[in-house]
């Protein structure tokens, strides 16, 4: 029955109230036996939902654009209270990651309807209508590709491919970065955002050449993450979010239904990319509303086709300057260096093609229209206004 009535609701049919008053006259019987058909079927949507390629980070950020704020901390239970039939050791390193970063820490305890409708003071009923709120949502999330190993399927012992970069590289590039989001000035933001692209160049080649071994030997430390992007104009902030990925040597790939992009590419690179993506996401949607609303010669409201191409202009003119920015660090590397960059350079991106081609063996190019001329000379307005070459040498 309790998959019947969450599809219900999910649907918002008719069926769905008298789905819930069923349910409430069982819960009248035995509130103790419904916690726990509740608290199984929950864990057995979600589990669902791992074998369907999604992650822990990536059902509460999805969650967040549909779900109450109330169901989203029911989702947290149910995601803990789930991970207490693994073996921690039998978790990949960057799943606990996401964990953490979720606030699930260990021990995870166990989900219980009851105890969490009291601690939120919510009425019974009221919590059993979350409750199926949350597996009518669980229910319908399509499957995409798998990034990491299922919960339970990791070899023990093994760390996976997580190598972050410095912490002090890491902290220069985060307070470029924070400045640039904290400056009201457009210029001075996309020039720290492009000394932050110069520091991350430089750094990935210097760790491509300490990684390298005997023979351009190169362990392959490839994998995947997403970001999800804020709506409306996701093709267009998508194309931002390639156009970093494609400057640190990553490729990526777009789900607009979703609204969530996922970037390929070594450990490294994908933690700069994602660094660099999310700050400049944060700075394009800025400049794009302090560009204004925009109207046509009868007085007709086209804003959204002007910001949807100042977007795309401004992710176009960025992903040149940002390219220039790699093109000259590479160029910048010691002759002796430069001979032994090349193959270790060739080598991961074999590394993270072959990567790609594993988890999108499908893909479809798409040409996004662009609608609206006065938007698109606005965002290459917006996006040249700035001095991106380094002003003075960056010493590191």
């Amino acid at each position: 029955m309790l998959p019947m009535a969450a599809a219900a609701i999910a649907l918002d049919e008719r069926l769905a109230d008298q789905y819930l008053a069923q349910l409430g006259q069982y819960d009248e019987r035995d509130q103790a036996q419904v916690d726990r058909c509740v608290q199984s079927a929950l864990e057995g949507l979600i589990r669902a939902v791992w074998s369907r390629g999604w992650a822990p980070g990536d059902v509460v950020q999805h969650g967040r654009r549909t779900l109450d704020q109330v169901i989203e901390s029911l989702l947290l239970a149910v995601i803990a209270s789930e991970h207490r039939s693994y073996p921690v050791s039998t978790i990949d390193p960057r799943w606990l990651e996401q964990l953490n970063d979720l606030g699930i820490d260990q021990p995870y305890e166990e989900m219980n309807l009851t105890v969490w409708a009291a601690d939120r003071r919510l009425g019974r009923y009221l919590g059993l209508h979350h409750a199926l709120v949350l597996a009518g949502f669980l229910q319908t999330l399509p499957g995409i590709a798998r990034l990491f190993p299922l919960p339970g399927a990791a070899a023990p012992g093994r760390r996976g491919h997580s190598q972050p970069a410095s912490g002090k590289m890491l902290a220069r590039i985060r307070a470029l970065l924070a400045k640039a989001e904290a400056t009201d000035f457009p210029d001075e933001a996309e020039a720290l955002s492009a000394k932050a692209q110069e520091l991350m160049a430089k750094f990935s080649l210097d760790r491509a050449l300490v990684d390298a071994g005997p023979e351009h030997q190169l362990d392959d430390d490839s994998g995947a993450r997403r970001i999800w992007v804020e709506t409306p104009y996701v093709s267009a902030k998508a194309q931002l979010v390639g156009a970093v990925a494609s400057a640190n040597n990553c490729r990526t790939v777009s789900m607009e239904q979703l609204a969530v992009v996922t970037i390929v590419g070594a450990e490294v690179d994908l933690q700069l990319t994602e660094l660099l993506s999310t700050s400049l996401l944060v700075q394009a949607n800025r400049a794009m509303l302090a560009a204004g609303k925009h109207f046509g010669r009868r007085g007709e409201s086209r804003t959204r086709s002007f910001r949807q191409s100042f977007l795309m202009a401004y992710s176009q003119r960025i992903g040149e300057r940002l390219q220039a920015t790699t093109e000259a660090a590479r160029a910048a590397v010691a002759e002796a260096d430069a001979d032994r960059l090349l193959p270790v350079l060739s080598k991961r991106e074999e590394q993270v093609e072959a990567l790609f081609v594993k988890l999108f063996p499908e893909t479809t190019l798409r040409r996004t229209r662009v609608s609206n001329g006065a938007g698109w000379a606005a965002g290459l307005s917006a996006a040249d206004a700035a001095h991106l070459q380094a002003r003075r040498p960056v010493n590191r």
